[in-house]
């Protein structure tokens, strides 16, 4: 079973990640066109899983929204 996503959490480590420093990646495991994704941010030199368990759409939506400088301001 998955654990839940936070998501205030993750787009709060993905804005202080930059996007320049965010990806979304498929899970281990999973088929890279229908599978679940998470999405990694790059810290002290080391990708680490901020989201998991969404489809590639949303994990894109996501990094979208907490990159969207319009919206963050």
């Amino acid at each position: 079973m998955e654990k839940p996503v936070n998501l205030n959490e993750a787009i709060q480590h993905i804005k202080r990640a930059g996007e320049a420093n965010v990806r979304s990646v498929p899970m281990t495991g999973q088929n890279v066109n229908s599978g679940l994704y998470a999405i990694e941010v790059l810290e002290g030199g080391q990708w680490m899983v901020v989201a998991e368990g969404m489809t590639k759409l949303t994990a894109e939506n996501i990094i979208t929204q907490a990159t969207n400088r319009v919206i963050c301001g």
